[in-house]
């Protein structure tokens, strides 16, 4: 019987306690995400409900679910990240052994029904954990090593049961789809080394790779417009260039190597097996490798949890031989230092929220609001989401052709409205060679929204956007318009 007892968590062992929330927090988030995965696939009528009740969001991809985060990757991460925490409340004997396999195989079912490769190759994290870690508890490790198997059924079922029911399963259907496998990684990635290779000390700059590859001559360009790489490395690479690439990358790589013993903690510590260390790894290892193929660390809820799981590595690991311990003082001011920081962080959220409303406004306007152009001239005083409301401004009528109005929203995020909107600002006012550079690098994505601004290039009078010959003398940085002289005034 004593092996059905719970794990006693020690109260001078604070990476357990702290663990201990945050595994509870990742099994809850785990099981909703599961229910509204069902939800969004079974029965996407209750979506509508429960989407009124601002609790659930209506899936926008035919056949697969997406969670309340709208995006099956960052759905199927969040499910294999809960159930690496799961497998640590089992281990803990915090959780039955029933009660963390139902959990499992419901999270297992929700990646299917998400139908997500990343989140497929995740569950190979899980078999590896399995295989390393002989202290899990044989059905914990059992359950983990068997999650790919678990999958490929529950894919298997998924599909005999969509022809069954004559409706769309995803999964199956991109099978016959013989589409790109790689959902145009390795173009972007061929468009990221070139620009890399143009700029290998110091890069583009920090968030300009959108902009910088937008405005680069690609023939060979994906038609999607990418704001990522899709590898974080290649990204800081691009970003802020190879020696501090190679800097931060070596840091990082630094202080895990310095907490390599928090994987098997100090063996003259009776609580060892209390730590969350090894789950806090696993979890980081199955966030890199999505961080390979996309860029999960972009979003606050991937991001925060990342860096707290960081943290209960590192100050898991065994404090060395002969180090002086904290002293009393320094404690309670850390402790101090910490509290405000997290209230901080409380009011940043606050803050955020308000200044958001105030762009929500302009794009879901309500009765007895104010006309569109005052919705718009209040955005444009927020601090945090300003650009959106440029956007706004540019693209709607009567259109703002000042160029400084477009330089917070094009260095955010281009995309064809965007840049058809500065391109006709660059014609009007005067930038002839800069508007014929701008539409050049429009018509190299293959959309039908892009190339529908050439439509008239067969007609006896084209317009100018219509000339084939390059422009020379010009690159992306020459594009980026002119900062606002008096943003407030805007």
């Amino acid at each position: 019987m004593a092996s059905r007892e719970r794990c006693p968590i020690d109260a001078a062992h604070p990476s357990a306690h702290a663990g201990l929330w945050f595994a509870w927090g990742w099994w809850v988030a785990g099981v909703l995400c599961a229910v509204i995965a069902a939800v969004q696939y079974f029965a996407p009528a209750w979506s509508a409900v429960f989407l009124d009740a601002g609790l659930l969001a209506y899936s926008t991809a035919p056949g697969r679910a997406v969670g309340n985060m709208r995006q099956p990757n960052h759905l199927a991460t969040a499910l294999v990240c809960a159930m690496v925490w799961t497998a640590w409340l089992r281990h803990i004997r915090r959780l039955s052994a029933a009660a963390c396999g139902a959990s499992i195989v419901a999270t297992v079912f929700a990646v299917s029904l998400s139908a997500s490769r990343t989140g497929a190759l995740s569950l190979g994290m899980l078999l590896l954990w399995a295989l390393v870690d002989r202290r899990l508890p044989r059905s914990a490790r059992w359950l983990l090593a068997l999650t790919p198997l678990i999958y490929l059924a529950c894919w298997l079922g998924l599909a005999e049961w969509a022809a069954w029911a004559q409706t769309q399963y995803y999964g199956a259907d991109r099978l016959q789809s013989g589409s790109d496998p790689s959902s145009s990684r390795f173009a972007i990635w061929k468009n990221a080394i070139t620009l890399l290779a143009q700029h290998p000390w110091t890069g583009v700059g920090w968030g300009h790779f959108n902009f910088a590859w937008t405005f680069t001559p690609f023939p060979d360009r994906p038609t999607a417009f990418f704001d990522h790489t899709h590898n974080l490395p290649l990204q800081l690479a691009v970003e802020i260039g190879l020696p501090a690439t190679v800097l931060v990358l070596g840091l990082f790589a630094w202080s895990m190597w310095q907490a390599r013993g928090a994987w098997s903690g100090d063996r003259a510590d009776p609580n060892r097996e209390q730590s969350p260390a090894r789950a806090a790894l696993v979890m980081l290892v199955v966030l890199g490798v999505h961080s390979l193929l996309e860029y999960p660390l972009w979003y606050a809820y991937f991001l925060l949890p990342a860096a707290w799981a960081l943290g209960l590595f590192i100050g898991s690991a065994p404090v060395p031989a002969g180090a002086k311990p904290m002293s009393a003082t320094a404690q309670r001011w850390t402790a101090r230092l910490l509290a405000l920081a997290g209230v901080a962080m409380i009011a940043g959220a606050l803050y955020a929220l308000w200044d958001h409303r105030r762009i929500e406004r302009i794009f879901e306007a309500n009765a007895g609001d104010a006309p569109l152009a005052e919705r718009i001239a209040d955005g444009r005083r927020s601090k945090l989401f300003g650009h959106h409301a440029d956007y706004a401004a540019v693209t709607n009528e009567p259109k703002d052709m000042n160029l400084a109005s477009f330089r917070r929203p094009l260095l955010q995020l281009v995309d064809t409205r965007l840049l058809i909107a500065y391109i006709e600002a660059l014609k009007a006012t005067g930038e002839d060679r800069k508007a014929l550079y701008a539409a050049q690098r429009l018509r190299e994505f293959q959309r039908a929204d892009a190339q529908a601004y050439f439509r008239d290039c067969d007609s006896p009078t084209p317009p100018f956007q219509c000339e084939r010959a390059p422009v020379t003398g010009l690159t992306w940085r020459d594009m980026i318009p002119p900062a606002a002289t008096n943003d407030s005034g805007r």
